[in-house]
């Protein structure tokens, strides 16, 4: 505009002074929890839902092409369609937003939709490298019928070191 003589040049170098890059949403999806309440928060005030947590998966797996305002507009098409003083839920969920077959919110985009929910709910690498690992184990015990031998073949170590892994989530668990 200041080329084309449509705008002051020197009011633009005395408001030029800050410049604010905001990365895309996909980038920063640790902000999508915290976006949710505050658009709940001008449909509802201080009486706002909550969101169950299939929700919350459910829109941190989902991309939004249109940034912020995407998610605005997705938060207030399930606005529309709640009803009641309960929380929301995936039934609040407009229909082509939801998983398709048995898919799980997770699983909206593979592995990496998996990493990214993980990366929202502020997991580090080693947390998301254990999980990773332990579901790992458990699919491969399940699919070999139990079998530590076979599971330990599958994930490619030994015996021993799967029979230590387990005893060692044993005691983390108790």
């Amino acid at each position: 505009m200041v080329a084309a003589g449509q705008f002051r040049e020197d009011l633009f170098y005395r408001i030029h002074v800050l410049q604010v890059a905001l990365p895309p949403l996909r980038e920063r999806r640790e902000d999508i929890p915290l976006l949710i309440p505050c658009f709940l928060a001008e449909r509802y005030g201080d009486e706002a839902p909550e969101v169950v947590p299939e929700v919350l998966d459910l829109l941190l797996a989902r991309e939004y092409p249109g940034n912020v305002r995407d998610l605005r507009q997705l938060v207030d098409r399930i606005v529309h369609r709640h009803v009641g003083k309960g929380p929301i839920t995936l039934g609040d969920v407009p229909e082509e937003e939801r998983p398709k077959g048995g898919e799980g919110p997770s699983s909206v985009d593979g592995f990496d939709g998996a990493i990214r929910l993980a990366l929202a709910r502020g997991l580090g690498l080693k947390e998301i490298n254990n999980l990773a690992a332990d579901t790992a184990v458990r699919i491969a015990l399940a699919e070999e019928h139990g079998s530590l031998r076979r599971a330990a073949e599958r994930l490619g170590v030994t015996d021993r070191a799967l029979q230590m892994r387990r005893a060692a989530q044993r005691r983390d668990e108790a």
